[in-house]
């Protein structure tokens, strides 16, 4: 299975034969060396290497790298074969000498599967645990009101909208991934929010009412503020649909249907459980029992939020508010200024697990040498002298670039062939510059089958033509790659300098006809972390305007879409800031964080800006009061039970769900200050701002109708129609 690479690792077996037999007739020079003629590149195999100053020559290795390249129409003998070679090397103790290990994207893959199916059983535990704290939520003062069992059921809902999801999505084909775990957590706390907005709005009904009007005038209060909520998640998560990298994007579809089949259900099967059970309420009312510890701390809480609406609307709350976002927004900018792309795969993985220790042993001996091959697809008409010396300085240039070893770790059949046509036509090259030219200018096609027989690790570096070979015509080399190493670098962001540089090199006069695409086995890391910044940035802006234009649609007054906006911004970049301070760097997983942390701080600022807009008071302390008491607490109840849902994520900490964790106690904490105190304190202050300036226009007006009208009555008329009594 090893064709047409089966000579891949042929450097390393004939230096082993070599060290073997003891060998002192030949001298092993590092990164090539010379065996029989033949050059060959040891820089791909050995590694830890200590060579003599003088002659290069190889006295020691610390480290060896044997690469097998697999090829076959059936996918499950080359994963027999993995998985041969993984229980030698690790399980079968024939090697304890040896430090072994064994890597290939198959086995990342597994290892980032089995990093999501080892955190999905704590999904149960969140489950029992939201439970609790949603039995405890729904205790009330009155014994018939209390709904237990209610809210348990409704805790379930969640757990068969996530089912529902994976079943949806898996059947198109798209796969289960490690992150996709995330969604069902998230799905679990969007769904609980929801529970705490429909029994709020229950209780809040006419008692005197019946069953179907109670549950009606609960589902058109809650169900507007669900549908709102709803929407502006589908937005966050639509964003990552468009996303260019694949694990981003799966995590957007899922985390999408999954809103919005939560939505349907909730919207849909809880009302009808409360329908069902509600009849507890109106049996036994002479016998009703009162819990009423649950009544004074119900009064308390009520005075509490009248005091925060009250505090919320004075200058000193104003000032203070402010001063302290300033130091926020500026921890939050040096956080976002400061946080670095990383894509590595140790992140995706347990960090005890195999691959992420083979990925850290192979990037510490890979920073002593890595090549890059440089594919040349439009080769030309090599005959031409002129055409042949740019070919070679396009080598050159790449040999020459920062961080490159130099001309002795190039593997190219363009020198040996030159070599091999000098030889048969004892030409000596270092005569004169006449020879040389002349050995240039009888460059021919002819001899390059027969010279790849004798030179065979040449044959997979290029494609020929083998009957335009025959008639010496330039369609003989249809394309060719050479390989040269550089050094030093081994991270993926540093790695975007030399790329940058090799791809300017490709782009010259002299070498953009030859279509050169330059490749390292880092390319694809490399360029998604220099794009991950940007794609970053376009998501957030994206996200806010379509938030923007969510909250045109269903909250349409100007003062509340520029609150909400204006808190969106400012909690999403203390999230992104302040992730960045808590030691996670910016990556696919941090990206879905992200997206997730924008959905749920609209959850909160939708819910308190839908009921400012909603609620018909004159004042904005009298809107806030509305607001408060009416969502404020299951506002809060959301922002726990969320967090609550994600601890048991600490009893498994891998990096994928400590981001996620991070990123959930972030935003609801940010989320819960932005949505109870910033939100309602811009909300005041814009408001006052809106009257100030009608007044100024209405001045005017009214003075020009106070000296025109002369009537008896017009002193009255220009008195306000409300006289506070205090003013």
């Amino acid at each position: 299975m090893c064709e047409p690479y089966c000579e891949k690792n042929d450097a390393f077996f004939a230096v082993m034969d070599l060290l073997d037999n003891n060998s002192t007739n030949f001298d092993v020079t590092y990164p090539t060396t010379y065996i029989l003629g033949h050059q060959i590149l040891l820089a791909n195999n050995f590694y830890g290497v200590v060579t003599e100053k003088s002659s290069r020559k190889m006295s020691a290795f610390t480290s060896v790298m044997i690469r097998l390249y697999l090829t076959n129409n059936e996918l499950q003998p080359m994963i027999d074969f993995e998985e041969q070679l993984t229980q030698l090397i690790y399980d079968s103790g024939r090697y304890n000498l040896l430090s072994g290990h064994v890597g290939s994207d198959n086995i990342v893959e597994k290892e980032v599967k089995k990093l999501g199916t080892s955190t999905a059983p704590y999904l149960g535990l969140s489950l029992i645990l939201l439970c609790g704290f949603l039995m405890i939520c729904s205790l009330r003062y009155r014994h018939s009101e209390v709904k237990p069992l209610e809210a348990c059921l409704g805790a379930f809902i969640p757990v068969l909208s996530a089912i529902t999801t994976v079943g949806m999505v898996s059947i198109t084909g798209l796969a289960f991934q490690s992150i996709i775990v995330s969604t069902l957590f998230l799905v679990l706390a969007i769904g609980i929010d929801d529970v705490f907005v429909i029994l709020s709005a229950w209780h809040r009904t006419d008692h005197n009412l019946d069953i179907p009007q109670r549950v009606a005038l609960a589902i058109q209060e809650a169900g507007c503020s669900m549908t709102v909520t709803t929407v502006t998640n589908l937005v966050s998560f639509g964003n990552g649909v468009l996303s260019t990298t694949p694990v981003l994007q799966t995590f957007a579809i899922y985390s999408s249907v999954a809103s919005v089949v939560c939505f349907v259900y909730q919207l849909i099967i809880f009302p009808a459980i409360i329908a069902i059970t509600a009849s507890r309420e109106y049996e036994n009312e002479k016998n009703e029992r009162y819990f009423e510890f649950i009544k004074h701390l119900s009064i308390w809480a009520d005075r509490q939020w009248h005091k925060l609406a009250s505090c919320i609307g004075t200058y000193w709350m104003r000032i203070l508010v402010i001063s302290i976002l300033l130091g926020y927004w500026y921890l939050s900018a040096f956080g976002v200024i400061t946080m670095k792309t990383d894509l590595s795969i140790q992140k995706m993985a347990n960090k005890d697990s195999r691959i992420v220790k083979f990925k850290n042993e192979a990037d510490e001996i890979l920073k002593e040498m890595q090549t890059v091959a440089v594919l040349v697809t439009a080769p030309r008409d090599l005959r031409n002298s002129k055409n042949l010396q740019i070919l070679k300085t396009l080598v050159e240039a790449f040999e020459t670039t920062s961080h490159s070893y130099g001309k002795e770790s190039t593997i190219s059949w363009l020198q040996p062939y030159l070599d091999f046509l000098s030889f048969y036509e004892d030409v000596d090259v270092e005569e004169d510059r006449e020879e040389t030219r002349k050995q240039i200018l009888n460059f021919t096609y002819v001899d390059l089958p027969s010279f790849l027989k004798s030179e065979p690790q040449f044959r997979p570096m290029l494609r020929l033509n083998i009957s335009e070979c025959d008639q010496n015509r330039p369609g003989c080399v249809k394309s060719f790659i050479f390989t040269t190493g550089f050094t030093g670098l081994v991270k993926y962001q540093d790695m975007y300098p030399l790329l940058d540089e090799w791809r300017k090199i490709t782009k010259l006069p002299n070498f953009e006809s030859l279509q050169v695409y330059p490749y390292s086995e880092r390319n694809n890391f490399v360029d998604q972390t220099n794009d991950m910044v940007e794609n970053i940035w376009q998501t957030v802006l994206s996200e806010v305007v379509c938030m923007a234009i969510s909250f045109v649609l269903f909250v349409p007054d100007t003062v509340s879409i520029i609150s909400a906006v204006f808190s969106l911004i400012s909690v999403n970049m203390g999230v992104f800031g302040f992730l960045s301070i808590w030691d996670v760097g910016m990556d696919p997983v941090s990206t879905a964080s992200l997206l997730m942390s924008i959905g749920f701080s609209v959850d909160i600022s939708a819910h308190i800006s839908y009921h400012y807009y909603q609620v018909d008071q004159p004042t904005p302390r009298q809107k806030l009061e509305h607001a408060y008491t009416h969502i404020g607490w299951p506002t809060l109840q959301g922002g726990l039970s969320t967090m609550l849902a994600m601890m048991p994520i600490l009893l498994c900490p891998s990096y994928l769900g400590m981001v996620f964790l991070k990123t959930v106690i972030l935003v609801c904490i940010f989320g819960l200050l932005h949505g109870l105190i910033v939100l309602p304190v811009f909300l005041s202050l814009f408001s006052d701002i809106a009257v100030m300036c009608k007044r100024r226009k209405s001045v005017p007006d009214s003075e020009s109708k106070s000296s025109t009208d002369t009537s008896p009555n017009a002193s009255f008329r220009q008195l306000p129609h409300t006289i506070c009594i205090k003013g």
